[in-house]
């Protein structure tokens, strides 16, 4: 093959590439305008690195590995969405799952906000300055209910005009919430997010450690994935171990390793073409 042949299979590779990640940020009905999206480590949901699941046969592996976290919009409502590793619902919860218990805490920035994070018995902490003013609490059974913070700091709840659902045959969760509810999505808000064990008789429906086989097991607090990075200072376990948990936003979000991958395909297939075309020619 000619050096001009390979010249186009690259520019072909990296158009496709492209539009490859032009789809993929997309939201998940499709139509609604990404605002942002964060992938998260699979095979963390070990909380602060002793956390076990419950023993009895429904926890089967993954129900707590949250691996994607996106916002999204349209005209009528906010969207976040949960991808999991797996998901069941073995005693048929109305919203397609059963077991995640989810937290979202959002820092948007437009007051000191609060800084306790009420996890059923426990209680993590942000930094002091990196308060939240906006808090989704989760959970299956209508259970879903939607914090806010004003200005003098009192919180206001709310359980209409949201709702949560499993996307069929998926292994993601939406929560809906009435745009009419929220302040518009901004991409420099900061996100923590919160995956556990649902269980409908506990202190705010987070299944707590115990003996028997439908508690958690090891030690910790019963959080069992984050949304953070797998190491560093800001890791899941060192925010989890300390009980102070840290925001994610879109500054925290890079492309490099796409395009170092992209580069790096690129060189193979330039090193592989080179190496077919000196061949014929000798």
């Amino acid at each position: 093959m000619c050096i001009g042949k390979w010249v186009q299979v690259s520019l072909v590779l990296t158009l496709l590439l492209i539009v490859a990640g032009f789809a993929s940020s997309q939201g998940e009905g499709g139509l609604e305008e990404v605002i942002v999206q964060f992938s998260d480590a699979r095979g963390d949901d070990v909380g602060a690195g002793a956390l076990l699941y419950p023993e009895h046969e429904v926890y089967v592996q993954g129900l707590f590995d949250l691996v994607r976290f996106q916002v999204s919009r349209d005209d009528d409502s906010i969207y976040f969405d949960f991808g999991f590793a797996t998901i069941t619902n073995p005693f048929q919860a109305p919203e397609g799952y059963f077991h995640q218990r989810l937290e979202v805490y959002i820092r948007t920035g437009e007051s000191q906000g609060q800084t306790s994070v009420p996890i059923g018995a426990y209680t993590l902490q942000t930094a002091s300055e990196l308060g939240w003013n906006i808090r989704l609490s989760i959970a299956p059974f209508d259970e879903s209910r939607l914090y806010l913070v004003d200005k003098d700091s009192q919180i206001h709840v709310s359980s209409d005009g949201i709702r949560s659902c499993r996307f069929p045959d998926s292994e993601t969760l939406r929560v809906q919430v009435n745009s009419a509810l929220l302040p518009q999505p901004d991409s420099a808000w900061g996100y923590y997010v919160l995956a556990g064990a649902f269980d409908g008789l506990a202190q705010g429906f987070w299944r707590d450690l115990g003996d028997g086989p439908w508690q958690v097991g090891g030690n910790g607090i019963p959080v069992f994935d984050i949304l953070a990075p797998r190491f560093g200072k800001h890791g899941q376990r060192a925010q989890l171990g300390a009980g102070v948990l840290h925001p994610v936003s879109a500054k925290d979000v890079t492309y490099l390793p796409w395009l170092v991958g992209t580069v790096f395909v690129l060189v193979c297939l330039g090193v592989f073409f080179l190496w077919r075309w000196r061949r014929g020619r000798s």
